[in-house]
């Protein structure tokens, strides 16, 4: 009965008073039995910076995920993209593994572990020995890699660009790698698919802002102006970082809604900063119905040495320029005035600078061509000093499934797919192997010397061939008449290819 009663009595006391009551006991507790955990150190990027998970506010810091655990989700991203892109690297002939781990290896942004190397998970082998008892030492690299990409209505690439992106970050060092995302105006289920990627891309410790709008271009709205603005909210957290962490990166890499193969994306870095370019890019296919084959793409942008817009045609007859020409179809990197191509490799430094290029619409009225941004974009590195601008046959990048087979033949190298010793005839060389010969060839054709070459660049043209575009009359292409423009006298300098901004990888 007294207990009742005394229950009774409090049931009596006003809610107010009894709050009060237990926020004071409260209080009085934390600070006789004081909250303690066990510190564990925030890992921390160069130029200090923090990854955005430390952010949180937490009692306990939460801690990166093993190597286990991001393997772990990079197979189950693996098994999540479709057959784009998820079979570039099985199969692949030995000696093409051997060359591409050699090859990529100063790329490699972490130590090699004794148990098996991001190499052998690219190409499904576990026989690495050969990179990892030569590289067991290799540094964690300090280069550091700022990927933005823009998309809309990206339903059906997104899982391949992200088992990529994932690839690719695991080589070069998720701790060097920025993930910029921009979407907008999509009508699909773009927006909810990329909220559960960037759930898991934040899972594995990478870096990444996703930012989604329903912005779409607008009836009177000019559609370069359209077009830079979206590119430029993509690269918003570059200068972000640099202005409140002042963290700078060594490499920008800027993808359109393509469907790469992550060696794609290393020959693309590799070629680059090989050549220490200003620009580089790949090349990207369509599937022509008239000819009933796949042509070159991007000839609205992509510009020979000469100035000459390259054609929408099979691959002999894309260069006018002769010495292109012959360099292309032999799958050697080339020298451009500009090209983009689906995926573009950009050395950061001009947008950096005190007067920062950024993507942009023509000067209209100072006499200047409405070309198309990334055109736009390409004579600005060149009026800035960066016009070393090349493009890598060798990287062939498709939109969709039909023009990626087409590009991507299986292999019929019998010899080379299962190991088979050569009883005689010619070795297995791009040079001499006739199906390597072929434009449309494997993925896994062989390197040949010349690719390794540094290029000889050469001063660009006094003028350039032009497609302008008003921003009204035919939607599905340039509606000025074209017209050769004059280029700066700067573009036209020695100086203009002279090598600003030191990007080599040691060793190669």
């Amino acid at each position: 009965m007294g207990k009742q009663a005394g229950l009774s009595r409090m049931r009596r006391i006003p809610t107010p008073v009894a709050l009060a009551i237990g926020v004071l006991f409260g209080f009085i507790f934390s600070r006789l039995f004081p909250w303690t955990t066990v510190s564990i150190p925030t890992p921390t990027w160069r130029s200090n910076h923090i990854p955005a998970k430390s952010h949180q506010q937490s009692r306990q810091p939460i801690q990166m995920p093993t190597l286990e655990q991001r393997l772990r989700v990079l197979k189950l991203l693996t098994s999540l993209s479709p057959h784009h892109t998820k079979e570039c690297t099985r199969n692949a002939q030995p000696l093409y593994v051997q060359q591409a781990m050699e090859r990529y290896a100063p790329l490699i942004g972490h130590k090699t572990t004794p148990s098996g190397s991001w190499f052998s998970q690219l190409f499904g082998s576990d026989d690495d020995d050969h990179v990892r008892g030569s590289r067991r030492d290799l540094m964690p690299s300090e280069h550091k890699y700022f990927i933005a990409i823009n998309l809309y209505n990206s339903f059906d690439v997104i899982p391949d660009l992200f088992a990529t992106l994932f690839r690719v970050a695991a080589i070069l060092g998720y701790h060097n790698v920025f993930v910029s995302i921009y979407e907008n105006g999509s009508t699909d289920q773009t927006k909810a698919l990329l909220r559960i990627f960037d759930a898991l891309t934040r899972s594995v410790g990478m870096r990444i802002t996703i930012r989604t709008s329903m912005r779409t271009r607008g009836a009177f709205n000019h559609r370069i102006e359209y077009l830079a603005e979206v590119r430029n909210a993509a690269f918003v957290p570059l200068h972000e970082l640099r202005d409140s962490e002042n963290e700078y990166f060594d490499t920008i890499i800027f993808m359109n809604d393509i469907l790469p193969c992550v060696d794609d994306l290393l020959e693309l870095i590799y070629q680059s900063r090989k050549n220490n370019a200003g620009i580089t890019c790949a090349a990207d296919y369509m599937y022509h119905d008239e000819i009933g084959s796949p042509v070159f793409y991007d000839n609205w942008v992509a510009r020979d040495i000469n100035g000459t817009a390259l054609e929408n045609a099979p691959f002999e007859r894309i260069f006018h320029h002769p010495e292109s020409s012959q360099r292309f179809q032999h799958h050697l990197p080339v020298q451009v005035q500009s090209c983009w191509n689906g995926i573009a490799i950009l050395d950061p430094a001009p947008f950096y600078s005190p007067s920062p290029v950024r993507f942009r619409m023509a000067r209209i009225t100072e006499g200047e061509c409405s070309a198309s941004e990334c055109s736009l974009i390409c004579n600005d590195y060149w009026e800035a000093g960066y016009g070393r601008i090349m493009m890598v046959p060798r990287v062939k990048l498709a939109y969709d499934r039909k023009v990626f087979d087409i590009i991507h033949p299986p292999r019929r190298n019998l010899t080379a797919i299962r190991g088979y010793a050569r009883l005689g005839g010619l070795p297995d060389d791009p040079r001499t192997d006739p199906q390597d010969r072929a434009w449309f060839g494997p993925h896994d054709r062989l390197f040949t010397e010349e690719e390794s070459e540094p290029i000889n660049f050469a001063p660009g043209p006094d003028h350039v061939w032009c497609w302008g575009w008003d921003g009204a009359g035919d939607l599905d292409g340039p509606d000025v008449d074209p017209i050769w423009e004059r280029m700066s006298n700067k573009s036209i300098r020695p100086d203009a290819v002279h090598v600003r901004h030191d990007r080599d990888i040691l060793g190669i």
